[in-house]
This record gives C-alpha cells, sequence and structure tokens, in this order.
C-alpha cells in the first residue's frame, strides 16, 4: 500500500526521483517497520529502504519515523519541512506512512473505529499550495502506557488539545475566526464536538465527511481528508487550515496550513 500511494503521487506531481531529498516513512505500529518479517524472519528489512530503491530515489536520505502512534505521518511532515529548511539544496521530501492492524486486532480502540491505509504527501520549497504556516507538538510520556492509563488519556485528551489548538494559533498569529476549515483526524464525532465547543469553533467548519465513511486510517488521516477536499474543490486560495492529530505516547500536534 505504501509503494501504491508513493507511486501515484510522483506520478501526479511529476517531479522526477532524481530531485527527492529526502523520504520519510512513518508507521503507528511496530509491526509497520518491518518488511517482509514473516517471509525471512529478519527484523532488520525496513520498509523505508525498500520503498527508496523500488522508487529509485537515489539521491534521497531514508530516514523510518516511529513511537508516536498516530501522529507519525504529521511528525514526518513536520520534520521534512525542517529537513528543507537546514539543506539549502534540497527541494523535495517524500513522506509516506501505511498500517494494517494484525489479524485478531479490534477495530475499536478508545471509542474509535480503526481502518487500514496508506497515504503520500510530497512537502517542496516554495510551494504556492498548501503551505505549512506554523506547527507545534506536545509529547506527555506519563501516558506512555495506553493500555494501562486508558481513562487517564481520555481525561486529559480535552484540556491539552484546547490548549495546544490556542497556543498553535497564537503562534502562527491567526485568530480562530480566519481558521476556513478544520481538518481532523478521523476520532469519533462526538469528540469532535466536545473539543470544538471548548474552543469556540463551529462545527460547520470541520470536515466531518470522512469519519463516518473511511474511519480512522491511524497515521493518515489528515492528509487524506486534505486531499479529499481538494478534490471535491472545498477549498479557496487562502483559506486558513487547522489541522489537529493525537497519537499514542502520548502526543498532540497542531498545525496552521493556508491553501
Amino acid at each position: 500500500m505504501a509503494l501504491s500511494a508513493a507511486q501515484r503521487l510522483m506520478e501526479q506531481s511529476k517531479v522526477p526521483p532524481s530531485e527527492i531529498g529526502a523520504i520519510f516513512y512513518a508507521g503507528a505500529i511496530p509491526q509497520s517497520h518491518v518488511a517482509g518479517a514473516c517471509a525471512s524472519g529478519n527484523p532488520f528489512n525496513y520498509p523505508v529502504a525498500l520503498l527508496q530503491y523500488e522508487l529509485e530515489l537515489e539521491r534521497a536520505m531514508a530516514i523510518g519515523i516511529s513511537q508516536v502512534g498516530c501522529m507519525g505521518l504529521n511528525s514526518a511532515v513536520g520534520l521534512a519541512r525542517d529537513f528543507l529548511l537546514s539543506n539549502g539544496d534540497a527541494e523535495h521530501v517524500l513522506c509516506v506512512s501505511a498500517d494494517v492492524l494484525p489479524c485478531g486486532v479490534k477495530r475499536e480502540i478508545l471509542y474509535n473505529v480503526i481502518s487500514d491505509g496508506a497515504c503520500a504527501v510530497l512537502v517542496s520549497r516554495g510551494s504556492e499550495r498548501n503551505r505549512l504556516l506554523y506547527r507545534r507538538q506536545v509529547t506527555k510520556g506519563y501516558y506512555w502506557d495506553s493500555v494501562g492509563k486508558k481513562n487517564e488519556i481520555i481525561a486529559a485528551y480535552f484540556p491539552t488539545a484546547q490548549h495546544l489548538i490556542r497556543s498553535t494559533l497564537e503562534g502562527a498569529g491567526v485568530t480562530k475566526e480566519d481558521i476556513r476549515w478544520i481538518i481532523p483526524h478521523n476520532v469519533s464525532r462526538r469528540s469532535w464536538e466536545i473539543l470544538l465547543d471548548l474552543v469556540e469553533l463551529p462545527m460547520e467548519r470541520l470536515f466531518a465527511g470522512n469519519i463516518p465513511r473511511i474511519g480512522h486510517v491511524i497515521a493518515a488521516d489528515n492528509w487524506i481528508n486534505l486531499r479529499d477536499m481538494m478534490e471535491w474543490n472545498l477549498l479557496r486560495s487562502g483559506d486558513k487550515l487547522l489541522l489537529v492529530n493525537f497519537g499514542f505516547g502520548a502526543n498532540w500536534a497542531c498545525t496552521v496550513m493556508e491553501y
């Protein structure tokens, strides 16, 4: 799935493989970071190296990103931006995620329905569309045991997300009135009703159509939603977008973008 998503993105972007300066691969679960483990028994077969080879990204640095749960692709995009800022000769970074829950694992986790899926995002220097304006990430290691501290995570989720959204808007120099769309991770709609009420943002600005349609695609939600919004002509030039994400660990992230 990761290879298919990346190939489609490369074809659509028309960026030649030789211009990709780095590839960041993110997976939310440990099994996503081993390629062909069942066939070879080798835990050191890494999917990011396989992707770099299959996509012929000969100049690309290959890096795997893990241990931030469902925030993996969001973190990869943030690191891609930092990579471009610190490497003046690099023009593009390819970010890819893929996750498939193991057989027998329940697809309901903390009141959310989990789907398998993959996504690829191209981060480019000087892009005229979907500009990353500001991003913040918070980690609270006390909640590292996501099963043992299930109730505590639920209790901390809303006040932490509320604080993060407000501080991210402040850091980006925008107000909540400036935000045209909230692009969510596809956790339960009811949780979004609670959170948006806390930050005084209207539900009408939440792109919620994919929550019942595709469920929570682990690390990929924000970016699948953004792509669908673009394809469905929901965005207009200059729209300010707020992307919110959470991952076990426990990690919260918030990004302000401009379409």
